[in-house]
């Protein structure tokens, strides 16, 4: 039985509203997420060095910055996606997690002192796979490649 680390995981809010896809890496070898907020909220695209991975004992951390300011703060949207390993390519597992938005105060934030984090918990259920699209897409030029041909007869 292999030891397969999935690529891909797709989350869904408990109601539905909050819906996130993010791949640890893509076939151009960096990371994408993408974030649906309830309505209202336009859809968020993120890539490469927006999206922060933090690995922890309780798996990683991913977050993304979804509003900043220099002097009021910011807003960060995180997911904790927990340690899974397939036993096959075409597997699938399910899992249970919570998404959290944090709200950080900034240097021109009132009240100056106390709390300068609120956190917003979402519950989420997701599946995590391996998605093979970018493997393929990658292969795939490579069979066709015509180098060091002109194409004349």
């Amino acid at each position: 039985m292999a030891n397969i680390q999935p690529n891909r995981f797709i989350l869904q809010s408990s109601d539905g509203k909050t819906k996130v896809d993010y791949e640890t890496s893509t076939f151009i070898g960096q990371p994408t997420l993408n974030l649906i907020q309830p309505p209202g909220h336009p859809i968020r695209h993120f890539a490469g060095s927006q999206i922060r991975t933090i690995n922890t004992e309780i798996g990683a951390l991913v977050s993304v910055t979804l509003h900043m300011t220099v002097d009021t703060g910011s807003t960060s949207f995180s997911v904790l996606i927990p340690a899974i390993t397939l036993g096959a390519v075409g597997d699938h597992q399910t899992f249970s997690t919570e998404a959290i938005i944090t709200n950080h105060s900034g240097p021109n934030s009132v009240p100056l002192t106390g709390v300068h984090e609120r956190y917003q918990f979402i519950p989420m259920n997701g599946e995590a796979s391996v998605e093979l699209s970018a493997v393929l897409s990658a292969i795939e030029p490579a069979k066709g490649s015509s180098v060091g041909t002109t194409g004349r007869a």
